[in-house]
C-alpha cells in the first residue's frame, strides 16, 4: 500500500460553484484506487451552519457545555466541536480531520491557507483565462495545478492543466511530486500546532509510549504502530 509522509494536505480552492467538489469526489476516488488513506475537510461559511438541531440530546449536551460531543450509530461516528467564539485556525483544523489518513484534502478554506506556502493548492477554475488571472494576480500560492472545462495541453500557465475529466492524471501528479514514503512515527501536536520532532526525539517518544501501552490490558503491540500525541491546554 502506498503511503505519504504525512498527511499531505492539499486544498482544492476555487470560486462557488466552478465545480470544486466534483474534483475532490475524482482526487478521493483515485487516490484510494492506489491505495492512500483520503480525509477531507470542507469549509460552510454561513455563520449559522449546524449539523445539531436545537432539541436533540446532542444538542442539549453542548448547551450544557460540553467541549466536543461524540455521536455513535450503528453507521457512523460524528464529534461535534463547538467553537465557543474561539477562531478557528488552520493547525485546528489539520489535527481534527487528519488522524489515520495519508492524504487530507480540504475544499475551500481559501482565506486561512490561500498564502501558506506548506499547502499546495489545486485551483478549480472556469476557463483558462481565469486560471491565467489567478497566476497574474499571485494571491494563492502555490498553485499544484488548475482543473477546468477546457480539454488538451493549455500554454502560458506556469502550473498545469487538467480537464475535469483527467483527474486520473492530476491524482498522478501528486504522487510523484510528494513522492510517497515511510509514514512518520511519530506526531505531536500541542494546542492543534504540529511540533516538529529530531529523529532522536521521535525514537525515544515511540519507545516510551509504546512501551506504557504494552502494560495495559486489552493491547498488544505488534511494532509497527504510528504513535500521535495531542496535547491541549485546559
Amino acid at each position: 500500500m502506498a503511503s505519504l509522509e504525512a498527511p499531505l494536505v492539499l486544498a482544492v480552492v476555487g470560486r462557488r460553484g466552478v465545480g470544486k467538489t466534483r474534483v475532490i469526489e475524482g482526487l478521493i476516488k483515485a487516490l484510494k484506487a492506489r491505495g492512500l488513506r483520503v480525509s477531507t475537510a470542507k469549509h460552510v461559511p454561513e455563520e449559522e451552519f449546524s449539523l445539531d438541531r436545537p432539541g436533540k440530546d446532542s444538542w442539549r449536551h453542548a448547551e450544557a457545555g460540553a467541549d466536543a460531543v461524540t455521536i455513535v450509530a450503528p453507521r457512523e461516528v460524528s464529534t461535534i466541536r463547538r467553537l465557543r467564539g474561539r477562531a478557528l485556525g488552520f493547525e485546528d483544523v489539520v489535527a481534527w480531520a487528519s488522524e489515520g489518513c495519508d492524504i487530507l484534502l480540504l475544499e475551500g478554506f481559501k482565506g486561512l491557507i490561500g498564502s501558506r506556502r506548506d499547502v499546495p493548492k489545486v485551483f478549480v477554475v472556469g476557463g483558462a483565462d481565469e486560471a491565467s488571472e489567478v497566476e497574474a494576480k499571485g494571491e494563492i500560492r502555490p498553485v499544484l495545478a488548475f482543473v477546468g472545462p477546457e480539454e488538451g495541453e493549455l500554454r502560458g500557465l506556469k502550473a498545469p492543466y487538467f480537464s475535469f475529466s483527467e483527474i486520473d492524471k492530476l491524482a498522478e501528479l501528486i504522487l510523484k511530486r510528494f513522492k510517497p514514503e515511510e509514514r512518520a512515527e511519530v506526531l505531536l501536536f500541542f494546542n492543534g500546532r504540529k511540533v516538529p520532532l529530531n529523529e532522536f526525539v521521535r525514537k525515544v517518544l515511540r519507545s516510551l509510549i509504546l512501551a506504557f501501552a504494552s502494560c495495559l490490558k486489552g493491547i498488544e503491540v505488534r511494532g509497527d504502530e504510528k504513535v500521535r500525541i495531542l496535547v491541549e491546554e485546559r
